[in-house]
């Protein structure tokens, strides 16, 4: 009898070497680490690969956005146009806010979430969610109009809405690549929606310089998305319906129902509230102030929900006390980021507004100082928030979305009332610290050994905040 034949191993495949985002996303989580750790897991280079492509994808979005607004407001538009498209968004954000089911949320997590069937019940949702919002946004869009004694808002609402609509038809493929953190092609599709946005916006204006534009934009890149989604679809969609599944989708919506309706009436809704009490080109200048302050703090935040929070996830999982030693490093930095955003936001913003957005628009330079402001100290808290999050803990942020929305009620109110409209933006600068103060007390209970290190750098942060407004004054 003859031996067997040996067999050899074959070697597994070496994973796909980085490419230099990567290789900055893995820096940054060896500094996170303090720089003792050389290895990471599996599961956290896999979170690095995806986050990577996240980032470029994010920061190639953003760039085209703020390129569109850029060359808009300088040579096309006025302030105007931005202000009845900043109440049309702001509406339709709303509506769609208040609706959310968290669907993408619930395929990634799910353990169905690859069943062909539980896929094609959850597309089937969306797009019965999508249409209904279109009908009720045309319903909503005469009253809303007429509160804001804006006429020519309705028709822009009306056509901006269809774009929910057009969103509800995504393929479900979007959700596998997230799924299974795919998202070189999820990548290219943003990116490409976003510039035929750009070109859309553009061309329409050079034609027409109306608020038109920037609706055309609104609706020319979700059409791109849409179709294209529907191109690189791994699985057609098909009539199935799984009525369990329904009813999972439906119950998983209802917490996330809760959670978006407290962040919108926290945060998105300060623009309702503000555009009633000034007028048009006065909102079209905030709204283009909102938009350049979020810009910086929207990149970190991406990369602190893609890579910080993973990684402290799976710290916090098994040694608390290295999870505390995480949140430190990061302060740190955060601290000097968030020092060097509220600094030149105050001191560089009117320049920055003169340049890229000209004369036109030249009340949003002290608008932007104070969002400015607002936005860093939003990234300074970050954070903590995010940290609570991996120890499992939600509470918190309920909490202080609850608090930020009584202050912001209040504040505004009085503002509004006994002030003016600066006063109003200093209420909505300070605002980030109603929603911190409960993340601390968080902190306290849950990782104390953090808590000296985060009171001491939030006082640094204020300490070169007021520096800076003195040096202002005085000079």
């Amino acid at each position: 009898m003859q031996d067997p034949m040996p067999v050899e191993a074959v070697p597994p495949n070496p994973p796909p070497e980085p490419v230099w985002l990567e290789q900055v996303v893995g820096a940054v989580i060896r500094f996170v680490r303090g720089g003792r750790e050389g290895r990471v897991s599996t599961r956290l280079l896999t979170a690095v690969r995806g986050s990577a492509w996240s980032m470029a994808g994010y920061g190639g979005s953003q760039l085209l956005r703020l390129l569109s607004t850029l060359i808009l407001a300088r040579h096309l538009l006025g302030p105007r146009a931005f202000g009845l498209v900043a109440l049309v968004n702001v509406f339709l954000s709303g509506i769609s806010m208040l609706t959310d089911l968290g669907i993408g949320m619930d395929v990634v997590q799910h353990p169905r979430g690859d069943d062909p069937t539980f896929l094609n019940t959850a597309f089937w949702i969306q797009a019965s969610r999508g249409l209904t919002l279109w009908v009720v946004a045309v319903a909503l869009a005469f009253p809303f109009a007429a509160f804001y004694k804006e006429p020519q808002v309705k028709m822009l609402i009306i056509a901006g809405a269809f774009s929910v609509a057009i969103r509800g038809v995504t393929s479900s493929s979007v959700w596998l690549m997230m799924r299974h953190v795919r998202l070189h092609k999820l990548t290219i599709l943003n990116i490409a929606a976003d510039a035929a946005g750009l070109v859309a916006s553009v061309g329409w204006a050079l034609i027409s310089p109306t608020a038109w534009a920037l609706v055309a934009g609104d609706l020319a890149a979700p059409i791109v998305f849409v179709i294209a989604s529907h191109i690189v679809a791994e699985q057609r969609v098909q009539l199935k319906w799984d009525s369990i599944a329904a009813k999972e989708i439906l119950a998983f919506g209802t917490g996330m129902f809760l959670s978006s309706a407290t962040y919108f009436l926290s945060g998105e809704a300060e623009r309702l509230v503000v555009g009633k009490f000034i007028n048009i080109v006065e909102l079209g200048c905030f709204s283009l102030a909102l938009t350049i302050s979020l810009v910086p703090l929207s990149a970190i935040r991406q990369l602190i929900n893609q890579v910080y929070f993973p990684m402290v996830s799976e710290t916090a999982r098994t040694d608390l006390t290295k999870a505390a030693l995480h949140l430190r490093h990061v302060r740190r930095l955060l601290l000097a980021i968030s020092v060097l955003m509220a600094t030149g936001f105050m001191v560089f913003s009117k320049m920055l507004v003169h340049i890229a957005l000209g004369p036109k628009f030249v009340m949003a330079g002290w608008m932007l100082q104070l969002l400015g402001f607002r936005a860093a100290l939003e990234l300074f808290g970050t954070t903590i928030g995010m940290t609570l999050f991996a120890l499992g803990i939600s509470r918190y942020a309920a909490i202080g979305n609850t608090w930020k929305l009584a202050f912001l009620c209040v504040g505004l109110l009085v503002a509004f009332h006994w002030y003016g409209f600066r006063e109003a933006l200093w209420v909505l600068a300070l605002s980030p610290i109603a929603h911190y103060i409960p993340n601390l007390f968080g902190l306290k209970r849950h990782l104390r050994l953090a808590l000296a290190s985060e009171v001491y750098c939030f006082g640094i942060f204020l300490a070169c905040s007021g520096l800076t407004v003195m040096a202002m004054r005085l000079l």
